[in-house]
């Protein structure tokens, strides 16, 4: 069976808090994005240093650094959109690739070799467009084989790839131009929850049969449901769209090899962050243990 875990902010902005629960709810990874009220991009050298002595003492294993890399606007130029955990201030491709060089000193750090990227704010889709996001992309790869580590490609709606029909138009224009020594480098970021936003695609079967000829390096856990405008709520899994027994059977048939990290972003009314993620620790056990019973 797989093994599961969550990014810590999801359940606490005190990360010493957040690995207690984790620990405490039997979940084996914790995943890296902000803690303390900061990115785990800007950690003083002190903060980095209690952040593993956290993750030793509820002998965690880090599944990735959940990084707000490419979460940026492609030309460059800094422009007003409504996304959330980008860093302020690396709004140039350049720059973008000093992040990636941070994130990896942090992976070799905290044991992990994954760093999560997004693939630059939304705007129309056009050939050229998808292009030139393939050339940044094998640009970062190179970088990454440098410094060897992973680049897991996350489909985010607020980005250019928002779902599995437009991941595997992106990777087809990588796969195109990629050398074979760079392939180990780069993979997807397959979060069916995200690919649902919107009601443009089925995540499972459809979203996922999209990609899955190409590599899947990390799994991220969230559900929701739409109303008839395509708008979300999250809810725990298996309270909305995203058939996850299916999903979770065949990464399984596809042999994927990663663990399965929460992100639920869910936010009830009458319940703690704490609480709310705690439910849906459940409901992905309940949801991994119906998947392989």
């Amino acid at each position: 069976m797989f093994k599961l875990g969550i990014i810590s902010d999801e359940i606490s902005p005190d990360f010493e808090e957040a690995c207690r629960y984790i620990s405490e709810w039997g979940l084996t990874h914790v995943e890296l994005r902000t803690m303390w009220g900061q990115n785990v991009m800007q950690l003083s050298e002190p903060q980095l240093d209690e952040l593993g002595q956290i993750i030793d003492k509820y002998q965690l294993t880090v599944s990735a650094i959940a990084s707000p890399v490419f979460k940026s606007p492609r030309s460059g130029e800094a422009v007003d959109v409504a996304g959330d955990f980008q860093v302020e201030g690396y709004e140039t491709f350049e720059a973008q690739l000093d992040l990636v060089r941070q994130a990896a000193v942090l992976c070799k750090r905290f044991g992990t070799d994954k760093i999560r990227v997004f693939t630059f704010w939304r705007e129309a889709w056009t050939d050229e467009v998808v292009d030139d996001i393939a050339d940044k992309m094998i640009e970062a790869t190179r970088l990454a084989k440098a410094l060897n580590v992973v680049l897991a490609v996350e489909n985010e709606p607020v980005c250019m790839v928002g779902n599995g029909a437009e991941m595997a138009r992106l990777f087809e224009a990588i796969h195109k131009k990629l050398t074979p020594d760079l392939k180990p480098h780069i993979g997807i970021l397959w979060d069916p929850g995200n690919a649902s936003d919107g009601g443009r695609e089925v995540p499972f079967p459809d979203g996922y049969n999209a990609i899955k000829a190409y590599d899947i390096v990390h799994v991220h856990l969230k559900d929701g449901i739409l109303d008839e405008d395509g708008n979300r709520t999250r809810v725990p899994m298996g309270q909305g769209v995203v058939n996850y027994i299916g999903q979770l059977q065949q990464l399984e048939k596809d042999a994927y090899k990663g663990v399965l990290i929460l992100e639920p972003h869910y936010r009830p009314e009458g319940k703690s962050i704490r609480e709310a993620a705690y439910a849906c620790v459940q409901a992905a056990k309940e949801h991994l243990h119906a998947a392989f019973a």
